[in-house]
């Protein structure tokens, strides 16, 4: 009764599905695929794995190598991480909510922590699992799943790890299947492995296990999670559904048995459904329980290359998976808008005619009804259709490249051979571009060689003239022409024209100024031009503005023009462009347009269906105009940038590089001794997301400017302080622009701190202050030294005068015998004066500060003095130097030394007296020596009495010292004066 029951049941589910399919109409279908990575180069192109972290890279397996790819550069792990690295191949990875990458290595499991910028080994989420290999890994939502080849199945959290339960593992593992065999959802785990299928309740915390029957084990493929059971796929025969009772075959079946890139390879569970895109662009949308009813049956127009013939491995990211192939990396997500896709080539003119649409282009026809597919339409004669006029539902005018005109009457083509006067026979040209209807039964066609008019009655063709008989478009290539009101418009290779009948008028540009127009028209009061090279002319009564790609627009040059309740829709050369409310939204190939770059005045509204068809080089697209607006009004905000990674260079040619998301915060603080500073920026789902980075760095930069298409912004000689970096996101998409700011904060050097200044101005203020006293200490001492002088002149020279003045008294009273001795007495006390005199000049005169000013001054005192008395005068001057001597140690050494040879003269008996005199940077010393020391006690007596204590008196004024001494009947005083504590000015 069971596999009666099972079998009804299996045929009620077939039916239901027959019925669906029959039944079942075109559904949008809102994914769609682009190529993220052609490869790691242009010489390797497979990617095993691809994993995408929290902050938006991609972290790539590629020939056993792991990389990061940022949006903008792919960087092999390696060069991120300076330390060694503890692994030499990685096999296949996986990236937790927290950030963290589990690389399955040939040595282990090993953990990197991107926060930290690190390896994990003694935390306790991965103690012990980094001394086991994984068979898989596993995720839903916020949880995380381990399964190690030892055959435990762990759940890890942001901070431990707790083991669920342990299954049987078979050594000899046979092939590595492409799907995944390790899922879950919120309710249970499924595991299948060793011919066994886990099912592990996560509720009760209880697990079961099933025996897989050979013939589904054999060539099982994946597992999708369901409610109430488990979805096997199974390249053979197809999918199986077990139910916890059995394993039962579903009607889902491949048409290819024994071939594991058939169109079952690739399905994925999104919320309550299953998601099947199926061979021959068919797509199921069924739901995610036993029963796998069908809720929704479509096509789609994802790459049959990418899903079945080179995939290597698959991941889902939120809405988003990644496709691992042999010829690069691919994503498939939702698409906010589902564009209908007619693909037969290059695009010319099309129209409707009845319950088809004719499409021109190069070659023959093509025609698609209502509802269906696109066919080469053979009927008609292979030709280059241009452009074409509706003039009934049954018959169009097409504009053709030879033949000039043609009717088609019920997909019935009639070329015309117009009759053309002699008079205008050498002007006419039979490429004709465009047409529009003119007066009564007559067309107006451009042409290559200008506008002519054609008689449908008369069939006869002739020049469109002015008011004074010229045809005033002759020679010119007509794009585009339109008649409305009375008035004929039309645009050529240099401009765009007004004919009211009389007057053929250059509207834009002005002047003799050329401007390539491919199309035209009138909406709501404006005049709208597509041009080569500005974008989209807007010309109004009071003048003109133009929409370019500064303002949003896809491109500068534009190839078609369709206006519907104030939105204009412009069909360019990177994609479809929306104008709307002072906002532009763009559509390229990431945005699901099957071709970018539209040409021509390919351009149709389908009035009945409300469908607008735009066609470029691949085809035509067609979609309601008003969904499309209505979608793209409601675009979700783009991703926000990050920073990939900072390098600070620093003094010493040393540099760091930072890449831990721990170090990348808002606010960044540089050392003291950084030199240079780049910031790495990232462009998380680029991809997906067409969009403009611009930034600014206040106070350095007055606005925002383009970033490099690197992606690194570069600042040297950064002075200390603040900087506020700005980055701004531009939507090409039509969302809100947003910006985002980091803080920068140099830290200064302590040569460049307050407290640094305020030392320096301390320091000039002491030593102005210093400079001050002196100066003041100078004057001082100048008065001193005037002091001194006029004590000396006083008591010396005085004395010296009064004794000359008590001679002549004498002399004047003695006898004339007595007069010799006293004029000898006062010539003597004269010589005395004036040497005094000669001496005080010298003294006081800083002129004679050198080394050579004083050991003359010596010399000549030492010969003057002791040589009258028959004692020998032995002088030892020592180096020569360029050092000034103090005035006032010149003066006391100098007053010293007169001192010290008249102690000799008058107390002691010398045969010869010795001087040196030394000099150098540092230091000054002067030794007298005499060998005139005969009664000890005697010269002991003379010595030490008032002369001592002067000599004493002017050391201590020089900060010097003086010393005496007395040894085998010489006498030495030796003066030792150190130079470099003067404290005196020169």
């Amino acid at each position: 009764m069971n596999q009666i029951a099972s079998y009804s049941k299996h045929i009620l589910l077939s039916l239901c599905l027959l019925l669906c399919v029959l039944t079942a109409v075109h559904a949008e279908l809102p994914y769609r695929h682009v190529q993220v990575l052609k490869g790691i180069d242009d010489h390797h192109v497979m990617f095993t794995v691809a994993e995408k972290d929290p902050f938006g890279s991609i972290w790539l397996v590629s020939g056993g190598e792991l990389y990061r790819y940022d949006g903008v550069h792919v960087v092999p792990f390696a060069k991120l991480y300076e330390g060694k690295l503890p692994f030499d191949e990685v096999q296949t990875i996986a990236i937790d909510p927290w950030g963290r990458i589990w690389l399955n290595t040939r040595n282990g499991i090993l953990i990197f922590d991107l926060h930290t910028w690190r390896f994990c080994f003694n935390e306790h989420f991965a103690e012990t699992l980094t001394e086991k290999k994984a068979l898989a890994f596993c995720q839903t939502g916020e949880d995380f799943f381990v399964a190690t080849e030892s055959g435990e199945v762990w759940q890890i959290d942001r901070y431990r790890k707790t083991l669920l339960f342990s299954f049987n593992v078979d050594k000899r593992r046979g092939r590595h299947t492409v799907g995944n065999l390790f899922t879950a959802d919120d309710d249970r785990i499924w595991l299948a492995v060793s011919r066994n299928l886990y099912g592990y309740d996560r509720h009760q915390g209880k697990h079961q296990v099933a025996h897989i029957p050979s013939k589904i084990e054999d060539c099982i493929e994946d597992l999708l999670p369901l409610k109430g059971g488990v979805l096997i796929r199974n390249y053979r025969d197809g999918y199986y559904i077990y139910d916890g009772e059995g394993f039962r075959l579903t009607s889902i079946r491949s048409e290819q048995e024994h071939d594991f890139t058939n169109w079952n390879h690739w399905g994925f569970v999104d919320g309550d459904r299953v998601m099947m895109f199926n061979r021959q662009g068919q797509y199921l949308e069924l739901a995610r329980d036993t029963t796998l009813s069908v809720l929704k049956k479509g096509y789609h127009r994802l790459a049959e290359h990418v899903l079945y013939k080179r995939l290597n491995a698959w991941r889902q990211f939120g809405d988003e998976w990644l496709l691992a192939t042999d010829q690069g990396l691919y994503a498939v997500f939702p698409s906010s808008f589902s564009f209908d896709y007619v693909e037969y080539g290059t695009a010319r003119g099309m129209f409707r005619q009845n319950n088809y649409y004719y499409f021109g282009g190069y070659g023959f026809l093509h025609r698609m009804p209502l509802q269906g597919s696109v066919t080469e339409y053979r009927k008609a004669p292979e030709k280059n259709y241009y452009a074409a006029h509706m003039q009934h539902k049954d018959t169009a005018y097409v504009a053709l490249e030879s033949g000039f005109l043609g009717r088609i009457i019920d997909g019935k083509l009639v070329t015309f051979q117009p009759v053309v006067s002699q008079q205008y026979a050498h002007k006419f040209s039979d490429l004709a571009y465009c047409l529009t209807p003119y007066k009564e039964t007559t067309l107006l066609v451009g042409t290559s060689s200008g506008i002519w008019q054609y008689d449908v009655k008369t069939n006869q063709a002739m020049p469109l003239l002015d008011a004074t008989g010229t045809f005033f478009s002759k020679g010119k290539r007509i794009l585009s022409i339109r008649y409305l009101d009375g008035k004929l418009t039309y645009s050529t290779e240099d401009g765009y024209y007004v004919f009211d009948g009389n007057d053929n008028k250059k509207r834009y540009p002005e002047g003799q100024q050329q401007l390539m127009i491919y199309d035209h028209l009138k909406d709501r009061g404006f005049e709208y031009l597509a041009t080569k090279g500005r974008g989209v002319v807007v010309l109004t009564d009071s003048g003109s503005r133009t929409i370019s790609v500064q303002q949003g627009l896809g491109s500068n040059t534009v190839y078609q023009l369709f206006a519907l309740d104030g939105a204009l829709f412009a069909g360019t050369h990177r994609g479809l462009s929306i104008v709307t409310d002072n906002r532009i939204f763009n559509y390229r190939t990431n945005d699901g347009l099957p071709f970018e770059e539209f040409n021509h005045q390919a351009i149709f509204y389908d009035t009945l269906t409300h469908r607008l068809f735009m066609g470029g080089i691949g085809g035509y697209v067609f979609f309601n105009p008003k969904d499309l607006l209505k979608a793209a009004t409601q675009k979700d905000a783009i991703p926000e940038p990050r920073i990939a990674a900072l390098h600070v260079g620093l003094r010493g040619n040393r540099y760091k590089h930072y890449y831990a998301a721990d170090a990348l915060r808002d606010t960044i603080v540089l050392s003291e001794d950084a030199l240079t500073f780049n910031m790495d920026f990232a462009r998380p789902d680029f991809y997906r997301h067409g969009y403009d980075v611009l930034y600014k760095i206040d106070p350095l930069m007055d606005g925002f400017q383009q970033m490099a298409s690197s992606g690194q912004i570069t600042l040297v000689g950064l002075r200390p302080g603040e900087y506020k970096v700005h980055v701004r996101i531009l939507p090409n998409n039509g969302g809100v622009e947003k910006t985002w700011t980091w803080l920068l904060v140099k830290q200064p050097a302590f040569v460049e701190t307050q407290g640094f200044y305020a030392l320096v101005l301390l320091s000039i203020a002491g030593l102005v202050t210093y400079i001050i006293l002196q100066r003041a200490k100078r004057v001082k001492d100048e008065k001193t030294l005037r002091k001194q002088i006029s004590r000396d002149l006083h008591d010396e020279v005085g004395g010296l005068l009064t004794g000359i003045s008590m001679q002549a008294d004498l002399l004047s009273m003695e006898k004339a015998r007595d007069k010799q001795s006293g004029a000898a007495s006062i010539g003597q006390y004269s010589r005395e004066a004036v040497q005094m005199m000669d001496d005080i000049i010298w003294a006081i005169d800083s002129r004679n500060n050198g080394q050579d000013s004083l050991q003359e001054r010596m010399e000549y005192l030492a010969f003057q003095m002791l040589e009258p008395k028959g004692i020998r005068v032995l002088f030892d001057c020592g180096t020569k130097t360029d050092r000034k001597i103090p005035q006032i140690v010149r003066q006391n050494t100098y007053l010293l030394f007169k001192e010290i040879l008249h102690n000799i003269v008058k107390h002691a008996q010398a045969e010869w007296v010795s001087v040196s005199l030394l000099l150098d940077k540092r230091s000054m010393t002067m030794e007298v020596r005499n060998n005139g020391a005969k009664d000890t006690a005697h010269e002991n007596k003379l010595r030490k009495g008032q002369g001592m204590r002067n000599m004493e008196t002017r050391a201590r004024q020089m900060n010097g010292t003086i010393s005496v001494t007395q040894d085998d009947g010489v006498y030495t005083v030796q003066l030792k004066v150190n130079l470099r504590n003067i404290k005196w000015t020169i």
